[in-house]
């Protein structure tokens, strides 16, 4: 984009070098193909569920509420398994064919439980690395991102195990074929599977014990993956839960999941079903003897696990804090969508118990703390609360020079939104009676920002804010802090004098920039209606 006038990438009024320029200017560029394209089908799905309910918003909430379905399920068919060669099969038979219409719904749970588990988890890796969410500040979630991918993988493996069908039979003796080329084992894990007299119930309670350690070391996975990420969102909306209830129930019913034949160790099966959720590797075997499969599952993962890295761009400054405004209130550190704030004994003996202190590699340079922040305590290097307030006032005193005959109105636009203000002047063609200030994330737009319009001498008709869409923001929590500022239930609160009929707020996404022209139109109307009463 173009600096403005004060040569500033962001807010006008804020002098800046020339490396903090260039990544001012990187946050404020267009979306590409790739993450346009996803967002349009996202804003298709939208149209038939809402915002509210997009599934794709809630991805990983999605993967934890199969996880709980799974655990629940899975404790329910284990009191009925027997933990025995041959009562294995036998034990799971009985509780499909017997109890149909618990036991065997308890078991299609788990199934298609686990399918949805890894359909969502490729899901949410794809659309974090499509909308760029997953470098710098995320790559711990990233990282932590594949150790669960394949945690939950190995737990279905031997999930399939124990069932101990046709297809279990196949599932253990590639597997096994698999781990025997690992040095750490002796003799071939296969020959388990060679001879009848080599299926032993030792085997059993170890594929039992792996398959349920799976779920503990899950747990602990997702603690990690979540570690740096303030209030969490692991449960989905409740009708969004209920919705996926009832699917899981009736694909249980209409189609159950069924054993195939016991598996006979004498005999060769004709056919085996194929599961690809959790099979996709052993077709390789095919092409590929045992050490190529290895190294080239571990050339994918490491491959995988270093894009945030091989993807890299240069990241904004982070947050800087001036202390001597700071006084301890705690907003800034509860608002930070990325722990990147955390509070201290006060070091400057000022007389306020804390003080906030910045970490610069969580920092995601939103600036949501700073609209958090009433006292000035806090500021991005590029884009400060003052470079934006000047920005607002240069706008308004264009539009009252200008004398535009439509109703005036001063727009704060969130860079990751629909509109976005590559030439940096404000100006946005067709609106003339408008102007925009683009902010990286609406969740920074402070209160005594908003204001500035609404004073009685600045002759501003209205203010259109354009969010990003809700439940997804960028940085995650940034439109959603915004609107409880606004509705007063989050401080800094928007003042109640505020005449809330001047003012409209868009949830729009980046693709949506003909809807935010015409909901800017609809909104000059409805302004103009109301100056002419």
């Amino acid at each position: 984009m173009k600096m403005d006038d004060n040569g500033g990438g962001g807010a006008p009024g804020t002098v800046l070098k020339g490396s903090q320029r260039a990544e001012a200017a990187r946050d404020f560029e267009a979306p590409g193909v790739g993450q346009r394209l996803w967002l349009k089908m996202e804003s298709l799905v939208n149209m038939l569920t809402t915002a509210a309910f997009n599934p794709f918003y809630y991805l990983g909430a999605i993967c934890v509420f199969f996880l709980w379905i799974i655990l629940v399920s899975g404790i329910y068919l284990f009191l009925f398994y027997s933990i025995t060669a041959k009562g294995a099969y036998l034990s799971i038979q009985s509780l499909t064919v017997n109890q149909w219409y618990l036991g065997g719904v308890m078991r299609s749970l788990h199934r298609y439980a686990s399918d949805g588990l890894v359909l969502f988890m490729a899901l949410h890796a794809l659309r974090c690395y499509m909308l760029d969410r997953y470098k710098h500040w995320r790559w711990l979630a990233w990282v932590s991102g594949i150790v669960i991918a394949w945690v939950v993988l190995i737990g279905g493996i031997f999930g399939y195990w124990m069932v101990w069908d046709e297809k279990a039979r196949l599932v253990a003796t590639l597997s096994a074929h698999l781990l025997e080329n690992v040095p750490i084992f002796g003799l071939p894990l296969s020959l388990n599977f060679a001879r009848l007299a080599n299926l032993t119930d030792q085997l059993f309670y170890i594929i039992l014990f792996i398959h349920f350690s799976t779920i503990f070391f899950l747990f602990i996975a997702i603690l990690v993956h979540i570690v740096r990420i303030t209030k969490a969102v692991i449960h989905p909306p409740k009708a969004l839960a209920w919705a996926l209830v009832v699917m899981l129930l009736a694909l249980s019913i209409l189609k159950p999941a069924i054993s195939g034949s016991s598996a006979e160790l004498k005999l060769l099966a004709e056919t085996v079903p194929f599961d690809w959720f959790y099979m996709f590797i052993f077709p390789l075997l095919k092409y590929m003897n045992a050490h190529q499969v290895w190294a080239f599952i571990v050339a994918l993962t490491l491959m995988i696990a270093l894009v945030p890295w091989m993807t890299r761009s240069t990241r904004r400054p982070p947050v800087e804090i001036t202390l001597s405004n700071c006084t301890g209130c705690e907003l800034c550190m509860e608002d930070c969508p990325y722990q990147a704030i955390q509070m201290r004994k006060r070091t400057d003996g000022m007389p306020y118990p804390v003080e906030a202190v910045i970490s610069p590699k969580r920092c995601a340079s939103c600036a949501v703390c700073v609209g958090s922040c009433d006292y000035k305590a806090l500021n991005l290097p590029d884009i400060t609360e003052e470079g934006v307030k000047a920005s607002v006032r240069r706008h308004i005193r264009e539009l009252n020079e200008a004398a535009a005959a439509g109703p005036k109105v001063i727009v704060f636009a969130c860079a990751k939104g629909a509109w976005l203000d590559e030439k940096g002047d404000g100006r946005i063609p067709g609106m003339e009676s408008s102007r925009a200030v683009n902010l990286p994330c609406i969740g920074m737009l402070q209160p005594s920002m908003l204001s500035i319009p609404f004073e009685k001498s600045a002759g501003i008709d209205g203010v259109f804010v354009a969010s990003c869409k809700q439940g997804d923001c960028h940085y995650r929590m940034g439109e959603e802090w915004f609107m409880g500022r606004l509705h007063g239930h989050r401080p800094p609160v928007v003042r109640k004098s505020i005449d809330r009929a001047r003012l409209k707020v868009a949830h729009l996404s980046s693709v949506e920039k003909k809807e935010f022209i015409e909901e800017l139109t609809a909104f000059g109307a409805s302004l103009r209606e109301r100056r002419e009463r």
